[in-house]
């Protein structure tokens, strides 16, 4: 339909008809405007401050992570052999008879029975800040007693 057949067209409506046609028309801008521009920025709006507090929380934890990292790689190197004893010394504080110790060159096997979910996590804590060690392979189960299984750690290199 080109221009001239369109005001053809236009013309031979009733002046009714033109403004519903111009109603109609304007509602349906008013809703695109609406749809495309304004309800998707009330969105984000509304959703501000969640989402604030949210990247708030993860920022703090990533500075929180950042701070351990940086106080790990400050700490003084320490041998395969001064780990090995203080991971040993760490076992035996944490959990005494409740647990066995060995250690195979860069890898040490702890063996635990019936320690607690607090004790682990000091123990585990302990053992990263203090031997500078880290699980690499964790078999645990949770019993009555409490949990048993055995924690493979890695050891400094040297």
């Amino acid at each position: 339909m080109n221009t001239a057949n369109l005001r053809l067209w236009w013309g031979q409506r009733s002046h009714k008809e033109k403004w519903a046609l111009k109603l109609a028309v304007a509602l349906l801008a008013g809703y695109l405007v609406w749809a495309l521009a304004l309800a998707p920025a009330l969105r984000t709006l509304r959703g501000y401050e969640v989402s604030r507090i949210k990247l708030d929380a993860d920022l703090q934890t990533m500075q929180g992570l950042q701070a351990q990292a940086q106080a790990l790689q400050s700490m003084p190197r320490l041998s395969q052999s001064t780990a090995t004893q203080a991971l040993r010394d760490s076992v035996q504080n944490a959990f005494g008879k409740n647990a066995d110790f060995s250690a195979n060159g860069a890898n040490a096997t702890v063996t635990v029975r019936g320690v607690s979910a607090d004790a682990l996590a000091q123990w585990l804590l302990g053992a990263r800040t203090e031997a500078l060690s880290a699980p690499v392979q964790v078999r645990l189960s949770n019993t009555t007693s409490g949990w048993s299984g055995t924690l493979q750690m890695a050891l400094p290199d040297s």
